[in-house]
């Protein structure tokens, strides 16, 4: 048998006196020499001293062979063992007494225990070498480790008691790894088999679980009843911040076009606001009267709440689409010192200045798609259009000094909004005490009769009163103080403008509204008061909401240019999502396929929409009409469903 004398290099063995555990052998080599070299393990391996350092070491016998050394060397021919006579034992020599044991080694950790695979593993994967001949099969295994061992070369560490390893666990009937689980523990063991295993085996290990367990999760939930969407603060302290809720039920203004649909978008998370639960109901539950706050009206503008809103009332990706668009248009049109204008740097401007509305309607536009002075992707355009508008309040809260006309009072009221809504959003401190200071104005601003016109105390229409109601309700959403008493003094301005088709004069049972006292009525105004009336407590049921929504429906939204009025589009669209219904449906059906259309698709007024057409479309201009479409297709989401509060 031949195989390679790492302590005598210049010859090979020859044969093997005896192959028996624990029998000292010697090698005969071709020069005739024979020299005792160490002991036969348990494995089949040669465990000799070096002649050195003294250290143990194995040699395996697997590659041994009967081959011939073709150039033998020479040696004493006393001690020459001759081919065909029986090996003898010799005794061993004396040994000078071996040094201390080196420290024990920590245990080999057993391999990863083997895993069921559909395809071939890679080559780099350790595998068990097939025993030997002669060689335990329980014990004579080896494994391919890393390269720095020969795979014919297995390293044995000596204990201090003078045994090794493999010889104790052999008499316990123990494998390596059985040894080792058996002092480790199953956990210890497993732990170090996964530290130990290649990285890649480890993350492709990680990846199958994540596969299983998201193959766990329904992808699809149909919700077929009513949601209710609970809104409040998690940490509120007080008697007002309790949380309310919000019913999406299966009603007239759930059904229609999405019948059948999931509703899984409206499963909505506490990502946004402080909380939302999502509830399911059973079919044919009625739900109690939601106690809903007017407080909560601008908490639908962003998020997940943001999403459930569109969804639920009918909103696309193209109408957001166009929000979107729109919203750039204005970015691009800011002026340098944080303003908007009426009049430039656009085509078909307006034919008068008035730069307080113009930015207080852009602001408007951004903070209903959820951008505020803090947050938003147009974060930079509100915090510069705000500070425009902070510079221009006097002491008393008033903002358009610098506006002219009859248009100052318009321009009061929208900048009052803005402020009060960006409050209301934020919470920002620094902006109370503003923001305050325009709902004194407009408190004071208000006629005796109830109404707002284009100097304080004048006699009210119905057309400043309605930006006055919204200013004062959004005081109200950021939980700002506005008296109840002027509020309810409203309703008596709106009791002088309300008509009923064929009668003569203001009627209490009528579904229409009139400009002022003396006018007729006409069907912009019909919506505005409407929306009022609503902000003030009316509920959406009443037969003057509902006959007057019904004739407000039926005058949809155009795409040619005669009929094009977006002041009317603008009021029609908040009214009709507020009361909701069939005829919200049939409205919005309308409105979600019309205003994209009309929006500006190339060119240098991509995103705007075009004012020609509309009978305050040369005051206003492109800003004007591209502003209030915006404002049309954010009503989705942009205040919360007045119809919750007014059946209250």
């Amino acid at each position: 048998m031949v195989g390679e004398d790492t302590q005598h290099p210049s010859g090979p063995f020859r044969e093997i006196s005896r192959l028996t555990r624990g029998v000292l052998y010697f090698v005969g080599r071709d020069d005739g020499l024979s020299r005792p070299r160490g002991f036969l393990g348990d494995s089949g391996c040669i465990i000799h001293e070096s002649e050195t350092n003294r250290t143990w070491q194995g040699r395996n016998l697997k590659q041994l062979s009967g081959t011939h050394d073709p150039k033998p060397s020479k040696g004493s021919p006393e001690s020459r063992w001759e081919p065909g006579q029986a090996p003898h034992p010799i005794a061993p020599p004396a040994l000078p007494p071996a040094p201390a044991p080196p420290p024990v080694p920590p245990p080999v950790p057993p391999p990863a225990p083997p895993l069921a695979r559909a395809t071939e593993l890679p080559p780099a994967i350790p595998t068990a070498i097939p025993p030997a001949p002669g060689e335990n099969p329980r014990t004579g295994s080896l494994t391919r480790n890393a390269p720095a061992a020969p795979i014919n070369q297995l390293q044995i560490g000596q204990r201090a008691d003078g045994r090794f390893d493999d010889e104790e666990a052999t008499q316990k009937g123990l494998t390596d790894g059985e040894q080792n689980q058996e002092s480790e523990g199953w956990d210890r063991w497993v732990s170090r088999s996964v530290k130990e295993a290649p990285s890649w085996l480890v993350s492709t290990m990680i990846h199958i679980a994540i596969i299983l367990l998201l193959a766990l999760i329904p992808l699809h939930r149909e919700v077929t009843r009513s949601l209710v969407l609970f809104l409040g603060n998690a940490d509120a302290g007080g008697e007002g911040d309790s949380l309310t809720s919000f019913n999406i039920a299966e009603s007239e203004m759930m059904l229609g076009e999405n019948d059948g649909e999931s509703a899984e978008d409206l499963a909505v998370t506490a990502s946004d606001l402080s909380v939302i639960v999502p509830e399911l109901t059973e079919i044919g539950t009625q739900m109690a009267a939601p106690d809903f706050s007017i407080k909560k009206g601008l908490t639908g503008r962003s998020g997940t709440m943001k999403g459930a809103l569109l969804k639920a009332y009918g909103g696309t990706d193209q109408t957001e689409q166009s929000v979107a668009l729109g919203l750039e248009w204005l970015e691009r049109n800011q002026i340098s010192d944080g303003s908007w204008s009426l009049v430039s740097p656009f085509s078909s401007p307006g034919t008068s200045e008035n730069r307080p509305a113009a930015t207080a309607m852009a602001l408007m536009a951004f903070m209903g798609a959820g951008n505020t002075h803090q947050t938003g992707t147009y974060q930079p355009n509100v915090y510069r259009g705000l500070n425009y508008l902070l510079r221009l309040q006097d002491e008393d809260g008033y903002f358009a000094a610098k506006s002219a006309g009859i248009q100052r009072t318009y321009s009061q009221a929208q900048a009052t909004i803005a402020l009060c809504e960006l409050y209301g959003m934020t919470g920002d401190p620094k902006l109370r005490e503003p923001a305050e200071r325009a709902v004194g104005w407009a408190l004071r601003a208000q006629d005796q009769g109830g109404g707002w016109r284009y100097e304080p105390r004048q006699t009210g229409d119905t057309s400043v009163t309605g930006w006055y109601v919204m200013a004062l309700i959004s005081a109200r959403m950021a939980g700002l103080d506005v008296p109840s008493d002027q509020l309810d003094r409203i309703h008596q301005f709106l009791d002088t403008v309300q008509r009923k088709e064929g009668v003569r004069g203001p009627n209490p049972d009528g579904d229409q509204y009139a400009y002022q006292a003396p006018s007729q009525p006409k069907i912009s105004m019909t919506a505005e008061g409407m929306l009022c009336r609503m902000y003030l407590g009316w509920k959406t049921d009443d037969p003057r909401i509902t006959e007057g929504c019904g004739k407000v429906a039926g005058e949809p939204i155009v795409t040619g240019v005669q009929g094009r009025d977006y002041y009317y589009w603008y009021y029609a669209t908040n009214a009709l999502h507020h009361a909701g219904g069939a005829n919200w449906r049939k409205w919005n059906d309308v409105m979600k396929e019309a205003l994209p259309e009309l929006q500006i698709r190339t060119g240098k007024e991509r995103g705007s929409w075009p004012p020609e057409g509309d009978p305050h479309g040369s005051a206003g201009g492109r800003l004007y009409a591209t502003v209030l479409s915006i404002l049309c297709l954010e009503a989705y989401y942009r205040h919360m469903p007045l119809s919750e509060m007014a059946n209250r």
